[in-house]
C-alpha cells in the first residue's frame, strides 16, 4: 500500500492543514457571495486561488517529503510565510474586482511574492529530488504552469491598475495555464500516487505515466502560442488537450473499477464524478466557454479535491497519532461520518446541476456542501489535537 513512500519524512500535520482548512473556508465564503449574486472574477478566484490552489499547496507540502524525498526547511515557518501574503493578496484581489477599489497593484505584489516564493522553492526542490518519477515530472510541469499563470496574471492586474485594457490572448493564456496546466497536471501527478495507495489499485500504465503530463503541457504551450496568431485555431487545438484529460479519465476510472477492495464509499463517488466530468467537457466547451470553465472547476477539480480531502486528512491524523505510539485511536474510516459524506455528495451533485440554470442556487448548494465538508473533517482534526496533548508512550518529540 505504501510502496515508494517515506512516511518517516512526513512534515508536521499543521503545515498542510493550514492550507487545507483555509481552502475550505474560502470555498464557503465564495459560495455565499455566489448565492448573493456576486458572480464576479473576484468570486471565481476565491474558488480557484482561495479553495483549489490552497488545497493543492497543502498537498504538495505533504507529498514532497513523503513521495519525492525532499524536505522544506522550517516547514511551519515556511507555511506561514506563504499563507499570510497569499490570503491578503486574494482578499485584495476579490475586493478590487467585486467592490471597485483599485487595489490591484498590492494584490498583484502579494500574490507574486506568495505564489512565486512557494512555486520557486518547490520547483527547485523537485529538480534537486534524489530520483525522478512520473509524479515528479507532473509536479514540475504543474508548478512551471503555475509560474507562467502567475506572471500572466500579474501582467493583467498591473494593466488594470494602470488603466490599460486587458488583452484577450493574455487572459485566455492565463486561464489555460492556471486551470488546465497548474491544477490539472497536479491532479494527474497526485493521482498516480493516491489512487493505488488509498484504493488498493494496480499502478497506472507506465507509458501513460511517462508521456501524458508532458504531452498535455506541450499542447498547452502550443495552444497558448497559437492564441496570439489565431484564436480560432487555438480553440480547436485546445480540444486535443481535453482528449489528453479524457485519456487520463479512462485509465483512472479503469483502475478504480478494477480495484481489489471494491467497496463503495463517498470518496470513490467524488472520484467517479470528477473523472466522469472529463468526458463531458468537450461537449460543454463547444456549447459555451463560460460554462466550460465553471464545469471544469466544479465538475472536475472540486470533485477530485473533495475526494482527496476525505482521504488525506483522516490518513494524516491517523498516521501522526500512530507514529507517537498510540494504538487506541479511531481508524481512518471511523474518523469521518460516512452518512454525512454521502449527504455532502448528494448536495454537491445538486449544485453541479444548478450551475447550468441558476448560479445563485448553485451558490446555495455549494455553501451547504462546503459547510458539510468542513463539519465532517473537523472530527479527525480534533482527534489529532486531542492525542497531541497526551503524553506519548514513545516520548516522541512533537
Amino acid at each position: 500500500m505504501f510502496k515508494g513512500l517515506s512516511l518517516d519524512q512526513a512534515p508536521p500535520f499543521e503545515a498542510p492543514l493550514l492550507f487545507f482548512v483555509s481552502g475550505i473556508v474560502f470555498a464557503i465564503v465564495a459560495s455565499l457571495f455566489l448565492l448573493f449574486g456576486y458572480d464576479t472574477i473576484g468570486t471565481l478566484h476565491l474558488f480557484t486561488l482561495g479553495f483549489a490552489a490552497s488545497v493543492m499547496i497543502g498537498a504538495l507540502q505533504q507529498m514532497l517529503p513523503v513521495v519525492v524525498g525532499v524536505n522544506f526547511q522550517k516547514v511551519k515557518l515556511f507555511s506561514v510565510a506563504v499563507l499570510i501574503p497569499f490570503l491578503i493578496g486574494i482578499l485584495l484581489f476579490f475586493i478590487s474586482f467585486t467592490f471597485g477599489y483599485n487595489l490591484f497593484m498590492p494584490a498583484a505584489l502579494l500574490l507574486l511574492f506568495a505564489i512565486g516564493f512557494f512555486a520557486g522553492v518547490t520547483l527547485y526542490k523537485l529538480f534537486k529530488a534524489p530520483f525522478t518519477s512520473a509524479t515528479v515530472i507532473a509536479m514540475r510541469l504543474s508548478l512551471l504552469s503555475l509560474l507562467i499563470a502567475l506572471l500572466l496574471g500579474v501582467h493583467l492586474l498591473t494593466s488594470i491598475a494602470l488603466g490599460k485594457g486587458v488583452q484577450e490572448e493574455f487572459l485566455l493564456a492565463h486561464a489555460l495555464f492556471a486551470g488546465v496546466g497548474w491544477i490539472g497536471l497536479l491532479i494527474i501527478g497526485v493521482a498516480y500516487q493516491v489512487i493505488p495507495m488509498f484504493y488498493v489499485t494496480q499502478e497506472f500504465n507506465e507509458h501513460i505515466k511517462k508521456y501524458l503530463a508532458p504531452s498535455i503541457f506541450v499542447l498547452l504551450a502550443v495552444v497558448a502560442t497559437t492564441l496570439f496568431f489565431s484564436v480560432t485555431a487555438a480553440h480547436y487545438l485546445f480540444v486535443l488537450t481535453l482528449f489528453g484529460y479524457i485519456l487520463f479519465g479512462v485509465v483512472a476510472l479503469r483502475e478504480l473499477i478494477k480495484r481489489k477492495r471494491a467497496i463503495l464509499e463517498p470518496s470513490i463517488l467524488f472520484w467517479y464524478t470528477g473523472l466522469g466530468a472529463l468526458f463531458i467537457l468537450p461537449i460543454v466547451y463547444f456549447i459555451d466557454g463560460e460554462y466550460f470553465a465553471l464545469f471544469f472547476l466544479f465538475g472536475f477539480v472540486t470533485s477530485i479535491v473533495y475526494a482527496m480531502l476525505y482521504k488525506i486528512i483522516p490518513f494524516l491524523a491517523w498516521f501522526h497519532i500512530s507514529s507517537w505510539g498510540f494504538f487506541d485511536m479511531p481508524t481512518m474510516k471511523e474518523m469521518i461520518s460516512e452518512k454525512l459524506a454521502y449527504i455532502h455528495f448528494g448536495v454537491f451533485i445538486t449544485a453541479l446541476i444548478c450551475l447550468f440554470f441558476s448560479l445563485q442556487l448553485a451558490g446555495l448548494m455549494f455553501f451547504i456542501a462546503n459547510t458539510l465538508l468542513l463539519f465532517n473533517l473537523i472530527h479527525p482534526i480534533k482527534i489529532y489535537f486531542t492525542y497531541k496533548k497526551k503524553p506519548s508512550p514513545f516520548a516522541t518529540k512533537r
